[in-house]
Protein backbone atom coordinates (compact mmCIF):
# COMPACT_ATOMS: atom_id res chain seq x y z
CA UNK A 1 0.00 0.00 0.00
CA UNK A 2 1.33 3.83 -0.85
CA UNK A 3 1.29 6.65 1.65
CA UNK A 4 -2.60 7.03 0.97
CA UNK A 5 -4.96 4.93 2.42
CA UNK A 6 -7.05 3.01 -0.33
CA UNK A 7 -4.61 3.27 -3.03
CA UNK A 8 -2.53 0.45 -4.32
CA UNK A 9 0.71 0.66 -5.02
CA UNK A 10 1.60 0.25 -8.86
CA UNK A 11 2.96 -3.00 -9.51
CA UNK A 12 6.57 -3.36 -11.18
CA UNK A 13 5.49 -4.36 -14.32
CA UNK A 14 2.87 -1.07 -14.19
CA UNK A 15 5.38 0.87 -13.50
CA UNK A 16 7.96 -0.02 -16.75
CA UNK A 17 5.07 0.88 -18.93
CA UNK A 18 3.48 4.07 -17.59
CA UNK A 19 2.99 6.92 -19.96
CA UNK A 20 3.54 10.58 -19.78
CA UNK A 21 0.57 12.76 -21.22
CA UNK A 22 1.65 14.74 -24.16
CA UNK A 23 0.17 18.03 -22.01
CA UNK A 24 2.56 17.06 -19.26
CA UNK A 25 5.56 17.12 -21.66
CA UNK A 26 4.46 20.33 -23.22
CA UNK A 27 3.89 21.55 -19.99
CA UNK A 28 7.87 20.66 -18.96
CA UNK A 29 9.47 21.53 -21.71
CA UNK A 30 8.20 25.48 -20.30
CA UNK A 31 9.80 24.93 -16.87
CA UNK A 32 11.90 28.06 -16.87
CA UNK A 33 14.79 25.71 -15.35
CA UNK A 34 14.93 23.97 -18.13
CA UNK A 35 13.55 25.99 -21.19
CA UNK A 36 15.33 26.01 -23.93
CA UNK A 37 16.09 29.51 -25.97
CA UNK A 38 13.91 29.57 -29.34
CA UNK A 39 15.90 31.16 -32.52
CA UNK A 40 14.96 28.44 -35.17
CA UNK A 41 12.99 28.94 -38.41
CA UNK A 42 11.73 26.63 -41.32
CA UNK A 43 15.24 27.53 -43.21
CA UNK A 44 17.53 26.97 -40.41
CA UNK A 45 15.43 23.24 -40.28
CA UNK A 46 16.08 22.23 -43.90
CA UNK A 47 19.54 23.84 -43.37
CA UNK A 48 19.81 20.98 -40.21
CA UNK A 49 18.40 18.25 -42.15
CA UNK A 50 20.86 18.82 -45.38
CA UNK A 51 23.69 19.13 -43.11
CA UNK A 52 22.93 16.25 -41.40
CA UNK A 53 22.01 14.14 -44.70
CA UNK A 54 24.80 14.96 -46.78
CA UNK A 55 27.33 13.64 -45.51
CA UNK A 56 29.17 10.83 -45.03
CA UNK A 57 26.72 8.52 -46.23
CA UNK A 58 27.28 9.78 -49.97
CA UNK A 59 30.77 11.07 -49.54
CA UNK A 60 32.17 7.93 -47.64
CA UNK A 61 29.54 4.92 -47.91
CA UNK A 62 28.13 5.20 -51.31
CA UNK A 63 31.77 3.53 -52.74
CA UNK A 64 31.58 0.57 -50.32
CA UNK A 65 28.07 -0.11 -51.08
CA UNK A 66 28.34 0.16 -54.49
CA UNK A 67 31.58 -2.17 -54.79
CA UNK A 68 31.09 -4.25 -51.69
CA UNK A 69 33.95 -4.98 -49.05
CA UNK A 70 35.18 -7.46 -46.59
CA UNK A 71 31.54 -8.09 -45.18
CA UNK A 72 29.53 -7.17 -47.71
CA UNK A 73 28.30 -7.84 -51.23
CA UNK A 74 27.95 -4.44 -53.44
CA UNK A 75 24.93 -3.59 -55.16
CA UNK A 76 26.61 -1.84 -58.38
CA UNK A 77 25.25 0.72 -60.31
CA UNK A 78 21.43 -0.98 -58.93
CA UNK A 79 22.81 0.88 -56.26
CA UNK A 80 20.41 3.97 -57.41
CA UNK A 81 17.54 1.61 -56.75
CA UNK A 82 18.70 1.02 -53.26
CA UNK A 83 18.66 4.69 -52.06
CA UNK A 84 14.99 5.16 -53.87
CA UNK A 85 13.65 2.57 -52.20
CA UNK A 86 15.21 3.42 -48.70
CA UNK A 87 14.06 6.97 -49.58
CA UNK A 88 10.47 5.54 -50.01
CA UNK A 89 11.00 3.87 -46.76
CA UNK A 90 12.36 7.16 -45.09
CA UNK A 91 9.60 8.82 -46.55
CA UNK A 92 6.94 6.66 -44.58
CA UNK A 93 8.58 7.47 -41.37
CA UNK A 94 9.00 11.37 -42.00
CA UNK A 95 5.70 11.58 -42.33
CA UNK A 96 4.76 9.91 -39.07
CA UNK A 97 8.02 12.25 -37.31
CA UNK A 98 6.49 15.38 -38.83
CA UNK A 99 2.97 14.06 -37.04
CA UNK A 100 4.87 13.45 -34.02
CA UNK A 101 6.77 16.84 -33.92
CA UNK A 102 3.73 18.98 -34.91
CA UNK A 103 2.07 17.59 -31.61
CA UNK A 104 4.71 17.32 -29.15
CA UNK A 105 7.31 20.20 -30.13
CA UNK A 106 9.91 19.37 -27.98
CA UNK A 107 13.43 18.04 -27.69
CA UNK A 108 13.55 13.83 -27.69
CA UNK A 109 12.78 13.08 -30.84
CA UNK A 110 11.57 9.29 -30.94
CA UNK A 111 12.47 9.10 -26.93
CA UNK A 112 9.64 11.47 -26.12
CA UNK A 113 7.32 10.79 -28.51
CA UNK A 114 7.54 6.90 -27.10
CA UNK A 115 7.05 7.87 -24.10
CA UNK A 116 3.51 9.35 -24.48
CA UNK A 117 2.67 6.25 -26.42
CA UNK A 118 4.56 2.83 -25.09
CA UNK A 119 5.59 4.13 -21.77
CA UNK A 120 8.59 4.76 -19.93
CA UNK A 121 10.84 1.33 -20.33
CA UNK A 122 10.22 1.30 -24.44
CA UNK A 123 10.92 4.81 -24.26
CA UNK A 124 14.59 4.03 -22.62
CA UNK A 125 15.43 1.50 -25.65
CA UNK A 126 14.69 3.95 -28.20
CA UNK A 127 16.44 6.78 -26.37
CA UNK A 128 19.10 4.37 -25.84
CA UNK A 129 18.73 3.50 -29.17
CA UNK A 130 19.01 7.41 -30.32
CA UNK A 131 22.20 7.76 -28.34
CA UNK A 132 23.94 5.17 -30.48
CA UNK A 133 22.22 6.53 -33.79
CA UNK A 134 23.80 10.33 -33.06
CA UNK A 135 27.11 9.43 -30.91
CA UNK A 136 28.12 6.18 -33.10
CA UNK A 137 26.86 8.21 -36.10
CA UNK A 138 29.34 10.89 -35.66
CA UNK A 139 32.02 8.91 -34.66
CA UNK A 140 31.64 7.63 -38.05
CA UNK A 141 31.77 11.13 -40.26
CA UNK A 142 34.59 12.20 -37.66
CA UNK A 143 36.26 8.89 -38.82
CA UNK A 144 35.13 10.34 -42.44
CA UNK A 145 36.41 13.08 -42.01
CA UNK A 146 39.79 12.48 -41.20
CA UNK A 147 39.97 10.42 -44.58
CA UNK A 148 39.22 13.45 -46.78
CA UNK A 149 41.85 15.38 -44.47
CA UNK A 150 44.43 12.78 -45.74
CA UNK A 151 43.51 12.61 -48.96
CA UNK A 152 43.17 16.79 -49.52
CA UNK A 153 46.87 17.08 -47.96
CA UNK A 154 48.38 14.05 -50.37
CA UNK A 155 46.69 15.48 -52.86
CA UNK A 156 48.00 19.28 -52.59
CA UNK A 157 50.80 19.11 -49.94
CA UNK A 158 52.16 15.39 -51.18
CA UNK A 159 52.06 15.01 -47.48
CA UNK A 160 50.16 12.36 -45.77
CA UNK A 161 49.49 12.04 -41.94
CA UNK A 162 51.23 9.26 -39.55
CA UNK A 163 49.01 5.93 -39.75
CA UNK A 164 49.41 6.03 -35.70
CA UNK A 165 47.93 9.30 -35.69
CA UNK A 166 45.35 8.95 -38.17
CA UNK A 167 44.35 5.04 -37.75
CA UNK A 168 41.94 3.65 -35.64
CA UNK A 169 43.05 1.82 -32.42
CA UNK A 170 40.65 -1.06 -33.20
CA UNK A 171 40.44 -2.17 -37.11
CA UNK A 172 38.72 -5.76 -38.62
CA UNK A 173 40.72 -7.27 -41.90
CA UNK A 174 39.99 -11.08 -43.11
CA UNK A 175 41.90 -13.70 -41.21
CA UNK A 176 41.90 -15.96 -44.33
CA UNK A 177 43.73 -14.70 -46.93
CA UNK A 178 46.86 -11.94 -46.99
CA UNK A 179 47.26 -11.54 -43.73
CA UNK A 180 50.11 -9.53 -42.86
CA UNK A 181 52.39 -11.13 -39.99
CA UNK A 182 53.76 -8.17 -38.92
CA UNK A 183 50.15 -7.38 -37.62
CA UNK A 184 49.80 -9.96 -35.58
CA UNK A 185 53.06 -9.38 -33.87
CA UNK A 186 52.67 -5.87 -32.80
CA UNK A 187 49.16 -6.17 -32.39
CA UNK A 188 46.29 -8.05 -30.11
CA UNK A 189 43.70 -10.39 -31.87
CA UNK A 190 40.80 -11.47 -31.24
CA UNK A 191 39.08 -14.00 -34.01
CA UNK A 192 35.34 -13.11 -34.21
CA UNK A 193 32.87 -15.78 -36.47
CA UNK A 194 30.74 -14.13 -39.18
CA UNK A 195 28.46 -16.22 -41.47
CA UNK A 196 30.98 -18.69 -43.17
CA UNK A 197 34.10 -16.87 -43.07
CA UNK A 198 35.91 -15.22 -39.87
CA UNK A 199 37.25 -11.52 -39.63
CA UNK A 200 39.93 -10.90 -37.07
CA UNK A 201 39.05 -7.86 -34.47
CA UNK A 202 42.31 -5.83 -34.33
CA UNK A 203 43.93 -3.56 -31.29
CA UNK A 204 46.53 -1.89 -32.84
CA UNK A 205 48.44 1.38 -31.55
CA UNK A 206 46.75 4.55 -33.59
CA UNK A 207 44.51 6.98 -32.42
CA UNK A 208 42.63 8.93 -34.91
CA UNK A 209 43.64 12.33 -33.41
CA UNK A 210 41.96 14.79 -36.12
CA UNK A 211 38.84 13.37 -35.67
CA UNK A 212 38.82 13.89 -32.63
CA UNK A 213 40.09 17.15 -32.60
CA UNK A 214 37.18 18.04 -35.03
CA UNK A 215 34.72 16.15 -33.11
CA UNK A 216 36.22 18.60 -30.06
CA UNK A 217 35.83 21.80 -31.82
CA UNK A 218 32.30 21.15 -33.31
CA UNK A 219 31.60 20.62 -29.38
CA UNK A 220 32.94 24.04 -28.50
CA UNK A 221 30.56 25.85 -31.05
CA UNK A 222 27.59 24.24 -30.34
CA UNK A 223 28.69 25.49 -26.46
CA UNK A 224 28.26 29.14 -27.41
CA UNK A 225 24.90 28.59 -29.17
CA UNK A 226 22.26 26.93 -31.40
CA UNK A 227 21.73 29.98 -33.51
CA UNK A 228 25.18 30.48 -33.91
CA UNK A 229 25.65 26.77 -34.96
CA UNK A 230 22.87 27.13 -37.85
CA UNK A 231 24.83 30.24 -39.45
CA UNK A 232 28.29 28.13 -39.53
CA UNK A 233 25.95 25.13 -40.54
CA UNK A 234 24.29 27.30 -43.35
CA UNK A 235 27.64 27.82 -44.98
CA UNK A 236 28.69 24.64 -45.03
CA UNK A 237 25.63 23.33 -46.11
CA UNK A 238 25.53 25.84 -48.82
CA UNK A 239 29.64 24.62 -50.01
CA UNK A 240 28.65 20.89 -50.09
CA UNK A 241 25.69 21.21 -51.99
CA UNK A 242 27.35 23.09 -54.34
CA UNK A 243 29.36 20.73 -55.06
CA UNK A 244 27.24 17.61 -54.82
CA UNK A 245 25.41 19.89 -58.26
CA UNK A 246 28.94 20.33 -59.83
CA UNK A 247 29.56 16.80 -59.85
CA UNK A 248 25.95 16.18 -61.58
CA UNK A 249 26.22 18.63 -63.88
CA UNK A 250 29.77 17.65 -64.98
CA UNK A 251 29.03 14.42 -65.28
CA UNK A 252 25.68 14.66 -67.19
CA UNK A 253 28.14 16.90 -69.66
CA UNK A 254 30.57 14.64 -70.15
CA UNK A 255 27.84 11.52 -70.64
CA UNK A 256 25.77 13.95 -73.33
CA UNK A 257 29.06 15.21 -74.74
CA UNK A 258 29.61 11.92 -76.91
CA UNK A 259 30.47 9.30 -73.87
CA UNK A 260 26.95 7.63 -73.38
CA UNK A 261 28.66 4.15 -74.44
CA UNK A 262 30.43 4.63 -70.78
CA UNK A 263 27.26 4.37 -69.20
CA UNK A 264 26.27 1.79 -71.32
CA UNK A 265 28.94 -0.37 -70.79
CA UNK A 266 29.50 0.40 -66.98
CA UNK A 267 26.10 -0.39 -66.37
CA UNK A 268 24.54 -2.73 -69.54
CA UNK A 269 27.55 -4.38 -71.01
CA UNK A 270 25.75 -7.92 -69.89
CA UNK A 271 22.48 -6.86 -68.82
CA UNK A 272 21.04 -6.74 -65.58
CA UNK A 273 24.18 -8.77 -64.21
CA UNK A 274 26.20 -5.87 -64.95
CA UNK A 275 23.75 -3.31 -63.47
CA UNK A 276 22.83 -5.57 -60.34
CA UNK A 277 25.57 -8.01 -60.04
CA UNK A 278 24.17 -9.35 -56.97
CA UNK A 279 20.32 -9.07 -58.24
CA UNK A 280 18.40 -8.17 -55.35
CA UNK A 281 20.23 -9.17 -52.57
CA UNK A 282 22.60 -6.86 -53.32
CA UNK A 283 20.14 -4.21 -53.69
CA UNK A 284 19.09 -4.74 -50.17
CA UNK A 285 22.41 -4.66 -48.42
CA UNK A 286 22.81 -1.47 -50.24
CA UNK A 287 19.99 0.06 -48.83
CA UNK A 288 20.96 -1.24 -45.37
CA UNK A 289 24.41 0.07 -45.73
CA UNK A 290 23.81 3.73 -47.36
CA UNK A 291 20.25 3.85 -44.67
CA UNK A 292 23.26 6.01 -42.64
CA UNK A 293 22.68 8.95 -44.94
CA UNK A 294 19.12 9.41 -44.14
CA UNK A 295 19.19 10.02 -40.33
CA UNK A 296 19.00 13.92 -41.31
CA UNK A 297 15.53 14.15 -40.73
CA UNK A 298 15.70 12.68 -37.21
CA UNK A 299 18.01 15.19 -36.21
CA UNK A 300 15.48 18.28 -37.43
CA UNK A 301 12.98 16.87 -34.96
CA UNK A 302 15.58 17.08 -32.36
CA UNK A 303 15.24 20.47 -32.60
CA UNK A 304 11.58 21.22 -32.26
CA UNK A 305 11.95 23.20 -28.81
CA UNK A 306 14.09 25.58 -30.23
CA UNK A 307 12.15 26.21 -33.53
CA UNK A 308 9.42 29.63 -33.26
CA UNK A 309 6.79 28.14 -34.72
CA UNK A 310 7.56 24.26 -34.45
CA UNK A 311 3.91 23.05 -35.81
CA UNK A 312 4.18 24.35 -39.11
CA UNK A 313 8.23 24.49 -39.56
CA UNK A 314 9.61 21.26 -38.20
CA UNK A 315 6.61 19.12 -40.81
CA UNK A 316 8.63 21.17 -43.33
CA UNK A 317 12.16 21.03 -42.02
CA UNK A 318 11.93 17.12 -42.05
CA UNK A 319 10.11 16.24 -45.44
CA UNK A 320 11.68 19.19 -47.02
CA UNK A 321 15.08 18.11 -45.99
CA UNK A 322 14.65 14.37 -46.83
CA UNK A 323 12.76 15.43 -50.30
CA UNK A 324 16.31 17.46 -51.28
CA UNK A 325 18.72 14.89 -50.28
CA UNK A 326 17.07 11.73 -51.40
CA UNK A 327 17.04 13.62 -55.45
CA UNK A 328 20.58 14.63 -55.01
CA UNK A 329 21.63 11.04 -53.47
CA UNK A 330 19.97 9.39 -56.43
CA UNK A 331 21.80 11.58 -59.60
CA UNK A 332 25.36 11.20 -57.68
CA UNK A 333 25.10 7.87 -57.50
CA UNK A 334 23.91 7.49 -61.05
CA UNK A 335 26.73 9.75 -62.25
CA UNK A 336 29.48 7.80 -60.03
CA UNK A 337 28.13 4.72 -61.43
CA UNK A 338 27.68 6.07 -65.03
CA UNK A 339 31.28 7.06 -65.26
CA UNK A 340 33.96 4.38 -63.51
CA UNK A 341 33.64 0.79 -63.90
CA UNK A 342 32.53 -0.44 -61.21
CA UNK A 343 35.96 -2.64 -60.72
CA UNK A 344 38.05 1.41 -60.50
CA UNK A 345 35.35 3.00 -58.14
CA UNK A 346 37.47 4.39 -54.94
CA UNK A 347 35.67 3.22 -51.67
CA UNK A 348 36.88 5.88 -49.91
CA UNK A 349 36.26 8.82 -51.97
CA UNK A 350 34.30 7.45 -54.90
CA UNK A 351 32.63 10.95 -55.46
CA UNK A 352 36.10 12.75 -56.29
CA UNK A 353 37.53 9.78 -58.47
CA UNK A 354 34.61 10.13 -60.05
CA UNK A 355 35.54 13.80 -61.29
CA UNK A 356 39.11 12.20 -62.09
CA UNK A 357 37.75 9.53 -64.63
CA UNK A 358 36.70 12.76 -66.91
CA UNK A 359 40.47 14.24 -66.32
CA UNK A 360 38.84 16.99 -64.17
CA UNK A 361 41.66 17.93 -61.60
CA UNK A 362 40.04 20.89 -60.14
CA UNK A 363 36.70 19.05 -59.94
CA UNK A 364 38.26 16.61 -57.55
CA UNK A 365 39.62 18.90 -55.44
CA UNK A 366 36.23 20.71 -55.04
CA UNK A 367 34.80 17.99 -54.21
CA UNK A 368 37.88 17.05 -51.69
CA UNK A 369 36.91 20.78 -50.10
CA UNK A 370 33.12 20.40 -50.29
CA UNK A 371 33.23 16.66 -48.45
CA UNK A 372 35.52 18.17 -45.99
CA UNK A 373 32.70 20.92 -45.12
CA UNK A 374 30.23 19.27 -45.74
CA UNK A 375 31.58 16.46 -42.94
CA UNK A 376 32.09 19.04 -40.61
CA UNK A 377 28.55 20.46 -40.67
CA UNK A 378 27.22 16.91 -40.59
CA UNK A 379 29.28 16.42 -37.34
CA UNK A 380 27.50 19.67 -35.97
CA UNK A 381 23.87 19.04 -36.54
CA UNK A 382 24.27 15.05 -35.48
CA UNK A 383 26.16 16.38 -32.52
CA UNK A 384 23.43 18.89 -31.37
CA UNK A 385 21.03 15.78 -32.07
CA UNK A 386 22.55 13.66 -29.61
CA UNK A 387 22.68 16.13 -27.15
CA UNK A 388 19.01 16.82 -27.24
CA UNK A 389 18.72 13.01 -26.74
CA UNK A 390 21.03 13.11 -23.57
CA UNK A 391 19.17 16.22 -22.47
CA UNK A 392 15.81 15.43 -22.46
CA UNK A 393 16.34 11.93 -20.64
CA UNK A 394 18.21 13.60 -17.94
CA UNK A 395 14.81 15.61 -17.57
CA UNK A 396 12.59 12.81 -16.85
CA UNK A 397 15.26 11.49 -14.17
CA UNK A 398 16.61 8.49 -16.05
CA UNK A 399 20.32 9.72 -16.06
CA UNK A 400 21.94 12.11 -14.03
CA UNK A 401 19.87 15.62 -13.51
CA UNK A 402 23.11 17.48 -14.06
CA UNK A 403 22.82 16.44 -17.65
CA UNK A 404 19.88 18.81 -18.26
CA UNK A 405 21.03 21.58 -16.48
CA UNK A 406 21.27 25.00 -19.00
CA UNK A 407 24.03 27.24 -18.81
CA UNK A 408 23.04 30.78 -18.04
CA UNK A 409 24.41 32.44 -20.88
CA UNK A 410 24.52 30.55 -23.52
CA UNK A 411 20.86 28.76 -22.72
CA UNK A 412 22.49 25.52 -24.29
CA UNK A 413 22.65 22.39 -22.31
CA UNK A 414 26.13 22.61 -21.61
CA UNK A 415 26.74 19.55 -19.30
CA UNK A 416 25.66 17.09 -21.78
CA UNK A 417 27.16 18.74 -24.56
CA UNK A 418 30.65 18.30 -23.03
CA UNK A 419 29.73 14.87 -22.27
CA UNK A 420 28.58 13.65 -25.34
CA UNK A 421 31.65 15.68 -27.29
CA UNK A 422 34.03 13.66 -24.65
CA UNK A 423 32.91 10.07 -25.43
CA UNK A 424 32.28 10.88 -29.45
CA UNK A 425 36.06 11.95 -30.02
CA UNK A 426 37.69 9.05 -27.88
CA UNK A 427 35.15 6.89 -30.15
CA UNK A 428 36.15 8.23 -32.93
CA UNK A 429 39.47 7.77 -32.12
CA UNK A 430 39.44 4.25 -31.92
CA UNK A 431 36.41 2.74 -33.72
CA UNK A 432 36.65 1.96 -37.56
CA UNK A 433 33.93 3.56 -39.63
CA UNK A 434 32.02 0.24 -41.48
CA UNK A 435 31.06 -0.93 -38.19
CA UNK A 436 30.28 2.56 -36.49
CA UNK A 437 28.00 3.24 -39.45
CA UNK A 438 26.30 -0.09 -39.41
CA UNK A 439 25.78 -0.37 -35.35
CA UNK A 440 23.97 3.39 -36.08
CA UNK A 441 21.72 2.14 -38.65
CA UNK A 442 20.22 -0.69 -36.30
CA UNK A 443 19.59 2.51 -34.00
CA UNK A 444 17.98 4.39 -36.40
CA UNK A 445 16.20 2.24 -37.85
CA UNK A 446 14.67 1.14 -34.59
CA UNK A 447 13.78 4.80 -33.68
CA UNK A 448 11.86 4.64 -36.77
CA UNK A 449 10.14 1.33 -36.46
CA UNK A 450 8.95 2.92 -32.61
CA UNK A 451 7.79 6.52 -33.87
CA UNK A 452 5.96 4.95 -36.71
CA UNK A 453 4.32 2.48 -34.24
CA UNK A 454 3.51 5.27 -31.65
CA UNK A 455 1.98 7.70 -34.24
CA UNK A 456 -0.35 4.07 -35.32
CA UNK A 457 -1.40 3.59 -31.62
CA UNK A 458 -1.92 7.19 -31.02
CA UNK A 459 -4.39 7.69 -33.54
CA UNK A 460 -6.67 4.96 -31.47
CA UNK A 461 -5.97 6.07 -28.02
CA UNK A 462 -5.47 10.13 -28.25
CA UNK A 463 -7.93 10.30 -31.35
CA UNK A 464 -9.18 13.22 -31.01
CA UNK A 465 -5.89 15.62 -30.03
CA UNK A 466 -5.04 18.56 -32.49
CA UNK A 467 -2.64 17.55 -34.46
CA UNK A 468 -0.94 20.50 -37.08
CA UNK A 469 0.24 18.01 -38.98
CA UNK A 470 -1.35 14.64 -40.17
CA UNK A 471 0.11 11.53 -42.11
CA UNK A 472 -2.23 10.92 -45.02
CA UNK A 473 -4.07 7.86 -45.68
CA UNK A 474 -4.80 7.07 -41.71
CA UNK A 475 -2.35 4.74 -40.53
CA UNK A 476 -1.42 2.82 -43.70
CA UNK A 477 1.72 4.76 -44.49
CA UNK A 478 3.05 4.74 -40.70
CA UNK A 479 2.61 0.35 -41.00
CA UNK A 480 4.68 0.54 -44.55
CA UNK A 481 7.27 1.90 -42.73
CA UNK A 482 7.04 -0.40 -39.85
CA UNK A 483 7.26 -3.29 -42.37
CA UNK A 484 10.04 -1.78 -44.71
CA UNK A 485 12.80 -0.66 -41.87
CA UNK A 486 12.55 -4.11 -40.50
CA UNK A 487 13.09 -5.37 -43.98
CA UNK A 488 16.19 -3.43 -44.35
CA UNK A 489 17.64 -4.45 -40.50
CA UNK A 490 18.02 -8.36 -42.33
CA UNK A 491 20.76 -6.83 -44.76
CA UNK A 492 22.64 -5.81 -41.78
CA UNK A 493 25.73 -8.60 -40.69
CA UNK A 494 25.63 -10.46 -37.95
CA UNK A 495 28.23 -8.76 -36.50
CA UNK A 496 26.75 -5.92 -36.59
CA UNK A 497 24.05 -7.41 -34.11
CA UNK A 498 26.28 -9.01 -31.94
CA UNK A 499 27.80 -5.55 -31.03
CA UNK A 500 24.54 -3.72 -31.15
CA UNK A 501 23.68 -6.38 -28.51
CA UNK A 502 25.92 -5.79 -26.08
CA UNK A 503 25.27 -1.74 -26.32
CA UNK A 504 21.79 -2.48 -25.72
CA UNK A 505 22.86 -5.02 -22.43
CA UNK A 506 24.72 -2.22 -21.06
CA UNK A 507 21.80 0.13 -21.80
CA UNK A 508 19.67 -2.31 -19.42
CA UNK A 509 22.26 -2.28 -16.91
CA UNK A 510 22.04 1.37 -16.37
CA UNK A 511 18.34 1.46 -16.93
CA UNK A 512 17.55 -0.84 -14.03
CA UNK A 513 20.63 0.29 -11.51
CA UNK A 514 19.54 4.13 -12.27
CA UNK A 515 16.88 5.17 -14.14
CA UNK A 516 14.29 2.95 -12.85
CA UNK A 517 15.14 4.31 -9.54
CA UNK A 518 15.54 8.09 -10.14
CA UNK A 519 12.32 7.87 -12.60
CA UNK A 520 10.49 11.30 -11.87
CA UNK A 521 7.65 8.76 -12.43
CA UNK A 522 8.12 7.14 -9.46
CA UNK A 523 9.53 10.00 -7.64
CA UNK A 524 6.94 12.48 -8.40
CA UNK A 525 7.75 15.92 -6.60
CA UNK A 526 4.15 17.70 -4.92
CA UNK A 527 4.99 20.09 -7.74
CA UNK A 528 6.30 18.49 -10.18
CA UNK A 529 3.76 18.28 -13.48
CA UNK A 530 5.03 14.93 -13.96
CA UNK A 531 2.55 13.26 -11.72
CA UNK A 532 -0.39 13.76 -13.66
CA UNK A 533 0.37 10.28 -15.40
CA UNK A 534 -2.04 8.37 -17.48
CA UNK A 535 -2.44 4.84 -16.71
CA UNK A 536 -0.68 2.04 -19.02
Amino acid sequence: MSGTAGVTEPSFLAKLFRKKNLDTILADSQNQEHKLKKTLSAFDLVIFGVGAMIGAGIFALTGSAAVGDETHIGAGPALTISFILTGFICGFCALAYAEFAAMAPISGSAYTYTFSTLGEFVAWIIGWALVLEYAVGNMAVAVAWTGHLNEFLANNFHMELLPAISGNTITTVKSLKGLDPSLILTSVPFTIPFTTEEYLLVVQQAFNLPAALIVLAVTSLLLIGVSESARMAAVMVFMKTAVILLVIGAGTMFLMNGNMETLHTNWFAEGWDTFSPNGFKGIITGASMIFFAYIGFDAVSTAAEETKNPQKDVPIGILGSLAICTILYILVTAVITGLVPLDKINKEAAVASAMDMINNPWASQLVLIGAIAGLTSVLLVLQMGGTRIFYAISRDGLLPQALSKIHPKFQTPHVCTIMTGAFVAMGAGMLPITLLAEMCNIGTLAAFVVVCLGVTLLRFTDPHRNRPFKCPLGVTLPIIGIVGCIFVMTGLPLMTWVVTAGWFLLGMVLYFSYGFHHSKLNNPSPNDTNKQLEAA
